[in-house]
């Protein structure tokens, strides 16, 4: 995870105007702009279960920067036309709940993840995770690595058909079958086959039970030795 307050401390330092993309972030974990000033800060409000189609950019006072459609005093001057009212009061609120109940929805996200993430080690042989996931890292997703197999080409394919929603890339390109530019940058092994796993408070420990038996129609599973 990047420190926004040591890039905004540099940013202030060179003069360079900072903006921050925070819809992976905002909503999951606290921003303080007055304690971590930044230029620019956008969001959406499908990230943190808003409505979709809605998001928001703060803009400090101090920067300059003129207004993006001219006419009209709305979004103070910076953006003539009409609201979207029913969607920014939908922002509103869902950034509100995230925000006081976000000690609450860390700690549920967290357990259903680790749990995932215990069930596949013990489940299958050489499962891998990609980035620091014990440690400073985006507790709502796990990236999951696994070993080379002749099904790994369907795999994702695969979980799509039985309704699980994950993606092989970024949230972006969910459904996709290309890889990650991030993981192929980091060299990683491209014989291995990386799903990326999203999670939010509404997601289940019964959920994951049902990828991991999915997972293990598919891919061979570890042999239990008798005792």
């Amino acid at each position: 995870m990047i420190d926004l307050g040591k890039v905004s401390g540099l940013c202030r330092q060179y003069g360079a105007l900072f903006h921050s993309d925070t819809v992976q972030t905002v909503g999951h974990f606290p921003i303080n702009v007055q304690e971590t000033p930044l230029n620019f800060m956008s969001g959406a409000a499908h990230k943190f279960h808003g409505p979709k189609g809605v998001g928001f950019i703060y803009i400090s006072p101090e920067t300059p920067i003129k207004p993006f459609i001219d006419g009209g005093a709305q979004e103070r001057n910076m953006r003539g036309g009409t609201e979207n009212v029913y969607g920014i009061v939908g922002l509103a609120k869902a950034l509100e709940l995230a925000t006081n109940e976000m000690k609450e929805r860390v700690a549920h996200i967290c357990d259903v993840r680790n749990y995932l993430k215990e069930r596949l080690s013990e489940t299958f042989d050489d499962i891998q995770f990609n980035g620091d996931c014990d440690g400073d890292s985006l507790y709502t997703v796990l990236n999951v690595s696994f070993p080379p197999n002749p099904k790994n080409e369907l795999l994702l394919l695969s979980l799509d058909i039985a309704g699980i929603s994950c993606s092989g890339g970024s949230a972006c390109s969910s459904g996709s079958e290309k890889g990650s530019h991030v993981l192929e940058a980091i060299h990683a092994d491209p014989m291995r086959k990386s799903i990326r796993f999203s999670f939010s408070h509404y997601n289940t420990k019964a959920e994951v039970d049902f990828v991991v038996e999915k997972l293990k129609a598919i891919l061979p599973v570890r042999e239990v030795v008798g005792v």
